[in-house]
């Protein structure tokens, strides 16, 4: 694939995908595009609503059938669920690693291997969170391991 950049004095950033057919390389780059424009729409404890850029997510937690959204200045809550955050921004990073939680893969710092084929995952934050067996599979395919 090239890649080409230009720089104009245009009024507004444009990306122009051009190719002979649109296959699955070209769709997953467009799908990273469409996903990295959008925001995600949270809310604080003061019940203010706030959209939020997808990368400034850490985690994404399930409590009580609340999804809670952490960053590195604070936790919001999210009507979404989690496994719309994970089918709406995959492409960007978030990925499932158990039952009630979704991590972004860009904030993962360190991986230490546990016992019964779970990962700990140090995050960007400081807090470590675990990678059940049953994803672990699927963070090592995303990372390439």
């Amino acid at each position: 694939m090239k890649i080409t950049v230009e720089h104009t004095e245009c009024e507004e950033n444009e990306v122009i995908l051009r190719c002979r057919e649109l296959d699955d390389e070209m769709l997953r780059l467009l799908a990273l595009v469409r996903s990295g424009m959008q925001k995600l729409l949270v809310w604080n404890e003061q019940k203010e609503l706030l959209p939020l850029r997808v990368s400034d997510v850490v985690y994404c937690e399930t409590v009580e059938e609340k999804t809670f959204v952490y960053t590195e200045n604070g936790m919001y809550q999210t009507a979404l669920t989690l496994a719309e955050l994970e089918e709406r921004w995959a492409a960007t990073g978030l990925l499932r690693c158990g039952k009630s939680c979704v991590v972004n893969l860009y904030a993962i710092r360190r991986l230490r291997s546990c016992g019964a084929g779970r990962i700990e995952a140090a995050l960007t934050t400081g807090e470590k969170i675990m990678i059940s067996r049953h994803y672990a599979p699927a963070l090592r395919e995303k990372l390439g391991m």
